[in-house]
């Protein structure tokens, strides 16, 4: 059982906050398709990847800016290589002003059967803010698009703890995204990573980064409105409604192999990383040449395998299951002690240490003290 992820690396404008692997030559396009189908096949060839996928997601960048004909070209290589299980999910993230009526249906055709898309606010102040290209009119559209099409599995991306003068429209955002019909939501805070424009905002005084006590609220009033609503936190950023639960990226956490294609893209299983180089240009002249793109690799220890049991089992609504091998002669019921104690971990009948509701907020520092 694993997990393919492709990276569709070109975006037509950058937003802000990203830093994921992007660039906006759209002239590369065809090129980078035909590389993505010469790794695909190299990767199928070896036989821990003959077996077919249990899951597919497309992700970028702006998968959705990929033309239609390169995308079909893309997803029929797939299925030559593979027999795909009708029931497996397939998902493409998209942005709101790529999805039109002929879009949502062409993606349904090619067997997509899940969306996530990019909406992170219904505010239009703040999408401009934000250096999106969509307005909230045109989130809403893409929606009705995309069911219209007979894809129900929608999931949209919301961002809180927005700089102060805009950390106002997040209430009315969350609100209204709940009212909508969407299967998954996806809530992350607002972060300034170096070298994006908006850490350079910050740095210059443009923008002054919300309080920790705004992040705090934001993120728990988020978690009262999605129960309230009916949907499952099953992860620490996501939520969604039963039976709905993104199934690809719950192998991430669950430590499922995943073999990700495409630049910058990143590969796992047993303890074995890999990822390919950041430059499009490379990755295409590698693949021309028959070779695989991989920019290094790592043999993770015991040590960093413990921790990242620990690190993923806790941001999931099971936790960490206390019968992992990796957890093996580590005191890590001595080392929660204090965290139980306090009530912000629980020890659940099933033999798993999860976050309690006061928890969540202190997932990190947890994770440290555990590690």
């Amino acid at each position: 059982m694993w997990g393919l992820y492709l990276h569709i690396p070109f975006c037509p404008t950058r937003c802000i906050y990203c830093d994921f692997y992007s660039q906006s030559d759209l002239s590369l396009q065809s090129a980078f398709v035909e590389a993505l189908c010469r790794e695909l096949t190299i990767y199928h060839d070896k036989e821990q990847w003959s077996t077919a996928p249990r899951t597919i997601y497309l992700g970028g960048g702006t998968p959705s800016s990929l033309p239609l004909p390169l995308l079909e070209r893309l997803m029929m290589h797939v299925r030559s290589l593979w027999t795909l299980d009708k029931a497996i999910e397939i998902t493409i993230e998209a942005n709101p002003e790529d999805v039109s009526p002929e879009w949502a249906r062409r993606v349904a055709q090619l067997g997509f059967n899940r969306i996530s898309l990019g909406v992170q606010s219904w505010s239009d102040e703040t999408l401009r803010f934000l250096h999106r290209r969509h307005s909230a009119a045109q989130a809403e559209r893409a929606i009705d698009y995309i069911r219209q099409a007979g894809i129900s599995n929608v999931s949209i991306d919301l961002i809180f703890a927005l700089p102060k003068g805009y950390e106002r429209n997040w209430e009315e955002s969350l609100a209204h995204a709940l009212t909508l019909p969407v299967k998954h939501l996806s809530a992350y805070g607002l972060t300034y990573e170096p070298g994006t424009r908006l850490d350079r905002m910050r740095e210059c005084g443009a923008v002054i980064p919300s309080s920790e006590e705004t992040y705090v609220a934001q993120y728990y009033a988020l978690v009262a409105a999605c129960r309230d609503a009916g949907f499952t936190h099953y992860e620490l950023s996501n939520w969604a409604r039963p039976g709905f639960a993104s199934q690809h990226n719950s192998a991430y956490w669950d430590g499922t192999p995943y073999l990700g294609l495409g630049p910058s893209a990143h590969s796992y299983t047993a303890g074995h990383r890999w990822w390919n180089v950041s430059d499009i240009h490379l990755y295409i002249e590698r693949l021309q040449q028959g070779t695989l793109p991989i920019a290094d690799e790592e043999w993770l220890s015991p040590t960093e395998l413990y921790e990242e049991c620990v690190m993923l089992g806790l941001r999931t609504y099971r936790g960490i299951n206390l019968r992992r091998p990796e957890l093996r002669g580590v005191p890590l019921m001595e080392r929660a002690t204090p965290w139980l104690e306090q009530g912000l971990l629980t020890h659940t009948a099933d033999d798993h240490l999860r976050l309690t509701h006061d928890g969540l907020i202190w997932c990190d520092r947890i994770c440290a003290a555990l590690c």
